[in-house]
């Protein structure tokens, strides 16, 4: 069988940066075992693909894998996916949002395209409201320190706790006092998954992350290791989104009814990536949390499965 793909780059302001990703448009009948070897033979993050959805107001069913799992929640998949949907089906674009959605895994996720002269020009997706752990015990975070290659001061310098913090994704959000420390930081994945795994099991993902920033208008700097895939990742949407509801809820930003924030990553990859959150406040609580970015085609091509 011959199944088509198209490579774009999530989170990027040019070509070769943001989060690279492939997506099938058309993955239907294919078995889980084939998805997750056509996943590992793109060699990217993850890989997405498209499915027929029986869910009221989905336009597609969307999977993603990594070269060794499936992820429930992958915010950079989910707006590849958007990206490629509308230019294959040649969605009426209305400016300036057209609001689309899909299936997950956890139900039914909405998408903003914002569209100017008939072009997608950002994508932003709603992510789940925030649920947040307790704070990483003093002796972990000398654990964790140890196996991010950092100090442990580089960690508590910040007066700023380590959380596992969900908005579809559990994410162990560690924050490091200077953009010197965390460009420096190299992570032994098999002692960084010891430490994640004991403190939270389902976190398989390590957003590490300053204030000190290469652009002033940015939040923050981060840095995203998979402790599963034992590599970098990137852009990661889902860790952005924990991320930015993390800063709101600790005070670390300015907070108004609505916190918009910019992250960067990548460039330690020499993929530089830029992710854009945006937080809404009602009532002294967080109402909801989106994050977006751009997306470039890059290509596409076909593969025999």
């Amino acid at each position: 069988m011959k199944r088509r793909f198209v490579s774009v780059d999530v989170f990027a302001d040019r070509p070769f940066a943001g989060n690279p990703l492939a997506v099938f448009p058309d993955a239907e009948g294919l078995s889980d075992g084939v998805l997750q070897s056509i996943a590992r033979e793109m060699e990217h993050a993850t890989t997405a693909f498209l499915l027929p959805s029986h869910l009221s107001g989905a336009a597609f069913r969307l999977r993603v894998f990594s070269r060794v799992r499936e992820i429930p929640f992958v915010g950079h998949a989910a707006l590849g996916a958007h990206f490629v949907h509308a230019a294959e089906t040649g969605l009426a674009l209305e400016e300036p949002v057209t609001r689309v959605s899909h299936e997950g895994q956890e139900g039914l996720f909405g998408v903003e395209l914002r569209v100017s002269g008939g072009q997608i020009t950002m994508l932003r997706i709603a992510q789940r409201l925030p649920e947040t752990g307790p704070s990483m015990p003093g002796g972990e975070v000398a654990r964790l320190a140890r196996a991010l290659g950092l100090s442990e001061e580089e960690i508590q310098a910040t007066n700023q706790p380590v959380k596992v913090v969900s908005t579809g994704l559990p994410v162990l959000l560690v924050p490091v006092s200077t953009f010197e420390a965390l460009e420096e930081a190299l992570p032994r994945y098999d002692e960084l998954r010891a430490v994640v795994s004991d403190f939270r099991e389902d976190a398989t993902l390590v957003y590490a992350f300053t204030k000190e920033t290469r652009n002033a208008q940015a939040a923050a700097h981060a840095r995203a290791f998979d402790v599963v895939g034992s590599t970098e990742v990137a852009a990661a949407g889902a860790a952005a989104g924990a991320l930015a509801a993390y800063l709101v809820s600790e005070a670390a930003v300015t907070v108004r009814p609505t916190t918009n924030l910019v992250i960067e990553q990548g460039h330690s990859l020499s993929r530089p990536s830029t992710l854009f959150a945006e937080v809404k406040v009602k009532d002294g609580r967080i109402s909801q949390v989106s994050v977006g970015g751009r997306v470039i085609l890059m290509g596409s091509g076909v593969l025999d499965v």
